[in-house]
């Protein structure tokens, strides 16, 4: 039995950064009122933390000081090393951005102090609350059928509703809307503290090995992030979501398990996540759009993630706010040019990806490095379209 009706103007789904950066930007910009709807407790371990130097221009046009985040929530990259195609260390100059300097970011502050702000503007933020249906107007307005542990199923009327959900993309799901998935990445990892006094070094390190590749770092609170990048059947045959199993294969690599040389375990068993390159098939919905992940999903290769979810969610509050608020505008139009735009990034960005996985050699007869070097597909070449 519903309880309550809300109202809002724009309904968010997903508090991570791309659907917080939405949102305060229409805070910022507007009059409007917003919703954050987020199926977790916030409690969940985030993952995702490298990120360049463009962060600060995304922080300082939502309007939170970088002081804001705390001392600790971002520390510079001075090494950035990769064992990519050969036995001896190369630089990391990623192939994706020209941008050079990069950080390692406390996710956990970095998407709370994103929420906070949120809150202090007026927005709406609603954790463990799940949709169970939509449905839409014949005005365009949204009807959303919401459920949560505690205050129950209720009901949220919207105007304009966003998808930043990530990459399951549930709300686009939910529309029958479907997305283009390349491949079956998966990241399994684990966190690790140093138990050494020493001042450590302020890296971050790519192996390449014949079942995929591992990323490791140091991360702000003197702690190290590990993870392994390989497909879903890969990680399932060799039962990585198993820590002796995952220890294992950490033992086998050459530089990624000096890293936590001197460490101690802070997660008790390794935890797996999606890692897949996907973009939605955009079809046009009338005061609808998806951002982030749910737009567009990057491999972890790239260190697009982050970037793109923060500039598609400022950029989709533009058009939202000009489509709520100047109705003389062709606003359709416009939408559907932000789509085309997205496309067109994703095919470039495939271009680029296979290009970088060719560099390794080593393993063309190893499954996963097969999967990489055979040519994919664009959105463009397929003839698809927003």
């Amino acid at each position: 039995m519903v309880s309550s009706i809300i109202d809002t103007d724009v309904a968010i789904f997903g508090a991570g950064p791309a659907g917080a950066c939405a949102a305060l930007s229409l805070l910022n910009h507007t009059n409007l009122d917003i919703t954050l709807i987020e199926q977790s407790d916030l409690n969940r371990e985030r993952i995702g933390e490298h990120v360049t130097e463009s962060i600060f221009d995304f922080i300082d046009y939502l309007k939170i000081k970088p002081e804001n985040f705390g001392s600790d929530c971002f520390i510079p990259t001075f090494d950035s090393t990769s064992y990519w195609g050969s036995d001896l260390p190369g630089m990391r100059n990623s192939v994706f951005t020209a941008q050079q300097s990069t950080f390692q970011l406390n996710r956990e502050q970095f998407d709370l102090q994103l929420l906070e702000n949120i809150a202090e503007r007026g927005g709406r933020v609603m954790p463990r609350t799940h949709c169970q249906q939509i449905n839409q107007w014949e005005d365009g307005r949204w009807q959303l059928k919401l459920s949560h542990p505690v205050h129950g199923a209720f009901i949220l009327c919207a105007r304009f509703i966003v998808d930043a959900s990530g990459r399951n993309a549930n709300i686009s799901r939910q529309l029958g809307l479907t997305g283009k998935k390349v491949d079956d990445l998966m990241a399994v990892g684990r966190f690790f503290e140093s138990t050494s006094d020493e001042q450590k070094k302020q890296e971050y390190l790519i192996e390449s090995t014949e079942h995929g590749w591992w990323y490791g770092a140091l991360l702000p609170n003197n702690q190290y992030s590990i993870c392994f990048f390989s497909d879903a059947d890969i990680v399932s045959n060799l039962r990585l979501n198993q820590q002796s199993h995952f220890n294992a294969l950490l033992a086998q690599t050459k530089h990624i398990k000096k890293l936590v040389k001197e460490t101690k375990v802070t997660t008790p068993h390794p935890w797996v996540r999606q890692a897949y390159s996907q973009s939605n098939v955009f079809e046009s919905l009338p005061n609808f759009l998806a951002i982030g992940d749910a737009a567009c999903a990057f491999d972890p290769i790239s260190s697009l993630g982050i970037g793109f979810a923060l500039s598609s969610g400022c950029h989709a509050a533009n058009l939202i706010a000009a489509n709520l608020t100047d109705t003389d505008s062709n606003q359709e139009q416009l939408i559907n040019q932000f789509q085309m735009d997205l496309n067109n990034q994703f095919d470039h960005y495939l271009t680029l990806r296979q290009q970088f996985y060719q560099q390794e050699g080593r393993w063309q007869q190893a499954p996963f490095w097969q999967r990489r070097h055979v040519k994919i597909t664009t959105l463009q070449s397929e003839g698809v379209s927003a």
